[in-house]
């Protein structure tokens, strides 16, 4: 296909299709409690609620992105579209949650079709000292969806039940189609020589269902539990012989042959540190701002707000600068901006202004658009035009890797934290009153489980060393809280030095035209 005189018409209808899905999974969020409760299981199987869709975008994204080149890229993004309206309604009208976890696999099916194929579209539609802008844009829609997404998500489900986001989901999917089918036309790449490759496809998939699902198993079965190490070793032994099977294949699912090439290969690396990072801090936030004195969700809102707003408003002029300068530049100075965000992150307390937290947030969120953007571009451009499909689709894998696993360490480095400071406050305030060790027990227990419901005996020890029982159980939640967010910190910290160290191999604009040109 070659490059239209305005090619802003089919990008605009294509970005359609990518905000549905970026809307509807920022739905998942305030959905989770009402699923949960309405199918009536445990809260740590919630967790497989993200995880089947998750498992589904990443596996199938590489195989997708071949199958566009083969058979027609619009064509997979309609096929994208009609499974995930499908699966919505599945989902909305799901007798059981099996029937339920199902629909969500469906619906990262429908995701893996379309992704790939509208990045295989920005090589397409636009030559190369203009992408940086297409992508500035790209990333604006998809802020405005994570956006608005748990703001129209919540007011659905309070106005009219939990299963009306998916209704509405599955209705925009649909519709959808309309300027799909009218202004997009279909592109195609060169057809991969060799059969598909199944085992690939099956390695793969073995891979990241392991790896995404090691925190759910570990939560429920304990980090030493047999249970937990074999899922490790499935996992490990799976990915070396994926790797080993992939090289010597000539239309392999996991195209070795980018992932050795470090003009894709750094900036994917960067950019899936960059998702951890993000995905990390928004859910370690969660938890800090709702769990400390006067804090709420709808502060917790006005964080997300902040950090995506800023994203989306900052992301169309960083793309047109990428297009002027050279983004390995770009990307420098984004990630030396996280750094210092990062620095100051770690000194955070709970009594730290939210305005000040609000100013943080946006500053995040205009470095993650200056990075993203100057990544794609730099990953993008350095896939050969016959390669365009295995390229996108491994891209787009890594992207949807690094969002649940930046929150499922996050999340674990902050539970882990909170508990041992917990567990350090307490020890050292019982000993201070001279409680007995079974009250101090007792109090751990209580402050653990964020509990105020204490025994007459501990009641009366508190109160007999002249302290309000309120401000013990407040003062050892605030010491939690500040050690747990410090420690994520330090986490996003050493992220940030990791992204750095990786900078002097990124490739140049000059080593990007090559390819592309």
């Amino acid at each position: 296909m070659s490059k239209q005189a305005n090619p802003w018409v089919s990008f605009i209808a294509l970005l359609f299709a990518t905000f549905v899905t970026i809307e509807a999974a920022a739905f998942q969020a305030p959905v989770l409690p009402s699923v949960t409760a309405f199918f009536g299981i445990p809260v740590n199987l919630a967790a497989l609620i993200l995880i089947s869709y998750f498992i589904a975008v990443a596996v199938f994204a590489p195989m997708m992105g071949r199958l566009g080149d083969q058979h027609g890229r619009r064509r997979m993004v309609v096929i994208g579209l009609v499974i995930f309206g499908i699966s919505e309604f599945l989902a909305a009208w799901a007798p059981n949650f099996w029937i339920f976890l199902f629909a969500r696999f469906l619906q990262g099916m429908g995701v893996a079709c379309i992704f790939p194929a509208v990045f295989s579209y920005v090589n397409r539609l636009f030559a190369e000292e203009k992408r940086g802008m297409a992508l500035g844009v790209m990333m604006f829609i998809w802020t405005l969806g994570a956006a608005t997404g748990g703001l129209l998500g919540g007011l659905l489900i309070d106005s009219f039940g939990w299963q009306s986001v998916y209704i509405v989901s599955g209705s925009l999917a649909l519709i959808g189609l309309v300027p799909l089918l009218i202004w997009v036309p279909e592109s195609k790449g060169e057809p991969p020589a060799g059969r598909f490759d199944s085992l690939g496809a099956m390695l793969l998939f073995i891979t990241i269902a392991a790896l995404l699902s090691l925190p759910t198993w570990a939560a429920n079965f304990g980090g030493s539990s047999w249970v937990t190490w074999t899922v490790v070793a499935v996992g490990v032994l799976s990915l070396t012989l994926l790797w080993r099977h992939s090289g010597r294949q000539q239309a392999p699912i996991l195209d070795v042959s980018l992932l050795k090439d470090r003009r894709f290969a750094v900036p994917s690396a960067i950019y899936w540190i960059q998702m951890l990072m993000n995905s990390g801090i928004i859910y370690s936030l969660a938890f800090f701002i709702n769990g400390r004195p006067g804090g709420s969700a709808s502060q917790f809102g006005m964080v997300t707000l902040a950090l995506f707003g800023c994203t989306m408003l900052a992301s169309p002029i960083v793309g047109k600068l990428i297009d002027r300068f050279e983004p390995k530049l770009i990307s420098i100075l984004a990630l030396l901006g996280s750094l210092l965000t990062m620095l100051f992150f770690v000194q955070m307390d709970t009594d730290v202004p939210l305005t000040t937290v609000l100013v943080m947030a946006g500053f995040i969120g205009v470095m993650l658009a200056a990075n993203s953007t100057a990544l794609m571009k730099l990953a993008l451009g350095a896939v050969p035009p016959h390669k365009a499909g295995s390229g996108s689709g491994l891209f787009s894998m890594l992207r949807d890797l690094g969002l649940p696993t930046g929150s499922s360490f996050a999340l674990a480095i902050f539970g882990l934290s909170s508990a041992m400071h917990t567990r350090r406050v307490v020890e050292d305030t019982a000993e201070e009153m001279q409680l007995s060790e079974s009250l101090t027990t007792e109090l751990l227990a209580v402050a653990g489980s964020k509990s105020a419901e204490l025994s007459t005996d501990l009641t009366a020890a508190l109160l007999a060393t002249g302290n309000e029982i309120e401000q013990v159980l407040e003062h050892i939640n605030v010491a939690s809280l500040g050690g747990a967010i410090t420690n994520v910190g330090y986490l996003m910290l050493v992220m940030s030095v990791l992204a750095l160290a990786l900078t002097p191999w990124l490739a140049k604009r000059r080593d990007i035209q090559a390819v592309s040109g």
